[in-house]
């Protein structure tokens, strides 16, 4: 007579990582590969048509002025009177560093100078029309 061990099967319970792990890269590289990573402004604005137009080399402050004649400087909506005083505290340097105006299209020209205006007298040299090919 032969002794045999014979071995229990043993259940498993839990649950198992590997396939987990699996899908959760999959996933990942999903949303990472349809991601956009275009700078999507917060404030909808329509730039004019530019054919001699140039990409900005750094990241300058951006002016932005909307359809109704608001100005935001950084997402936030700041009064004409207080341009200048917001951009030289956001401004290091006021030779060098660049402020881009993005003015919608259907803004008021008026407007569009007024904040050139703001900008001159508040020290800034060097700003920019943005503008679309």
């Amino acid at each position: 007579m032969f002794l045999r061990s014979r071995k229990r099967l043993q259940l498993r319970t839990g649950i198992e990582l590997a396939p987990f792990v699996d899908i959760l890269f999959l996933l990942v590289t999903y949303f990472l590969m349809n991601a956009t990573l275009a700078n999507n402004p917060a404030i909808r604005i329509e730039l004019p048509k530019s054919d001699t137009s140039q990409a900005a080399e750094t990241q300058p402050l951006m002016v932005v002025i909307n359809q109704d004649n608001q100005i935001f400087v950084n997402d936030q909506n700041v009064p004409l009177k207080e341009l200048g005083k917001t951009v030289s505290s956001l401004v290091k340097d006021k030779e060098k560093d660049q402020v881009i105006i993005r003015g919608d299209k259907r803004s008021s020209y008026q407007v569009v100078i007024s904040v050139m205006d703001e900008l001159n007298k508040a020290g800034v040299t060097r700003f920019n029309l943005a503008t679309d090919k």
